[in-house]
């Protein structure tokens, strides 16, 4: 019979290096998008949604007066969770070599004024975006229908009646 050792040894566990790592490009990741978002983003962002809100402004009424309490609280929790949520996916793809290199970029005169206008970038590409994709989708349509049997309503984008 062999005897068994009541003795527990117990071993302070390290963190593997790539943890290690991990932590380090994750730092750098929030403060890359912090300086890459500019200093008055939250600002410019929040002036462009008001420009936004305008046309429901001009219709007034009940709804508009939720929408322009509402919308502005919630695209603010949207916005502070997406670059929350960009983190890992910048610490997983940027080496620390690339973060620094892009931390140092941004925090120049040149970099700093990229950075301000991030927000007039993105309403640009998203305008760009929208026009693209509706353009994709009419032409997709087009010859799909032209393919295949969509129906009279599909082909000339009528939709069926609802009676």
């Amino acid at each position: 019979a062999s005897a068994q050792s009541d003795t527990v040894v117990v071993t302070r566990v390290e963190p593997a290096p790539q943890d290690a790592g991990l932590a380090r490009r994750s730092a750098l990741s929030r403060e890359l998008i912090d300086l890459s978002a500019g200093p008055n983003f939250m600002k410019e962002f929040e002036r462009v949604m008001g420009e936004q809100l305008t046309g429901i402004d001009q219709k007034g009424g009940e709804e508009a007066a939720w929408v322009r309490t509402n919308i502005p609280p919630m695209l603010n929790r949207m916005v502070v969770r997406l670059m929350d949520d960009m983190v890992p996916v910048y610490a997983e793809l940027f080496t620390e070599e690339e973060l620094r290199a892009q931390i140092d970029f941004y925090r120049s005169p040149i970099g700093r004024a990229v950075a301000a206008k991030s927000i007039p970038l993105g309403v640009g590409v998203q305008e760009a975006q929208t026009g693209v994709l509706a353009s994709f989708m009419t032409e997709l349509e087009s010859k799909y229908c032209a393919r295949f049997d969509c129906g009279e309503a599909e082909q000339t984008g009528a939709k069926p009646s609802r009676r």
